[in-house]
């Protein structure tokens, strides 16, 4: 009884058509032959290994702006790279002085991208390969060495430099910056924040409150808060035509809410 339905339940288990088992190698070998025949087969590394994209010739510059942050919250601390006026799955490859940077998560819509380590351990200037979804591939360099967080932004300002905040006025971050705002040309100047926020200066010569468009005050702007002051010289004063500063250079307040411990300015 026992070897008659131990009979039964192999019929019911093994369907119909189905191949014997090899008695041997070389049948084995054979039966595999069938469904093989171009010969042997290289299993698929797991995970897939994403090589360095060369440069291509003619170095294609990239036309966008680059936010490269010294540390994420998505990273663990480790470097973030965002392109804050592309869309998310625009960007499809990143690599940073030879590393390829993983995909994170977009911020606000923009591609997000991040490194093995902090920002301050990539040797400067950073040298970027950029691959678009298009399949067009474009190279970027940050502008100077030294420089361990900001935008790169190829083609538009030819100087940066970073500055640590001195204090907190009025309820901000405060910058006492040692150039005039006049030294620096008649702008644009690029103030990038180590949240992520960006102002743009267009004219060095007057003072630019809350607005990029307008330089006026407006509470209910995404920058309120943010003040930029020449220091070109007398008056000397809180009125929005006084453009001296006390220290005879850039006096900067970060937007109200924003916490960061240093800046970068571009020209």
């Amino acid at each position: 009884m026992f070897r008659l339905a131990l009979v039964i339940a192999l019929l019911w288990v093994v369907p119909a058509g189905a191949v014997t088992i090899p008695k041997s190698f070389g049948e084995c070998s054979a039966l595999c032959a069938q469904f093989f025949p171009g010969g042997s087969v290289t299993p698929p590394v797991d995970p897939p290994v994403t090589p360095p994209v060369t440069p291509p010739s003619g170095n294609k510059i990239f036309p966008h702006p680059i936010t490269f942050e010294r540390s994420t919250d998505q990273g663990n601390g480790s470097a973030g790279i965002l392109f804050r006026t592309l869309q998310a799955g625009s960007v499809t490859y990143v690599s940073v002085n030879g590393e390829v940077a993983r995909l994170g998560v977009p911020y606000k819509g923009a591609p997000v991208f991040l490194l093995a380590k902090s920002g301050d351990q990539y040797a400067r200037p950073l040298s970027f390969v950029i691959k678009m979804a298009d399949g067009i591939t474009y190279v970027a360099k940050s502008g100077i060495a030294g420089d361990t967080t900001g935008p790169v932004t190829p083609g538009v300002y030819k100087n940066s430099k970073s500055y640590g905040y001195y204090n907190v006025a009025n309820r901000r971050q405060a910058w006492r910056i040692p150039s005039r705002g006049d030294s620096l040309g008649s702008g644009p100047v690029k103030f990038t924040f180590s949240s992520g926020k960006t102002f743009t200066v267009k004219s060095t010569a007057k003072n630019c409150r809350d607005r990029e468009d307008t330089c006026n005050r407006d509470s209910r702007a995404a920058m309120y808060g943010f003040v930029f002051k020449p220091g070109n010289g007398a008056p000397n004063g809180e009125g929005d035509s006084d453009i001296g500063t006390s220290h005879k250079g850039i006096y900067l307040h970060a937007p109200f809410g924003d916490t960061s411990k240093s800046v970068l300015m571009q020209w």
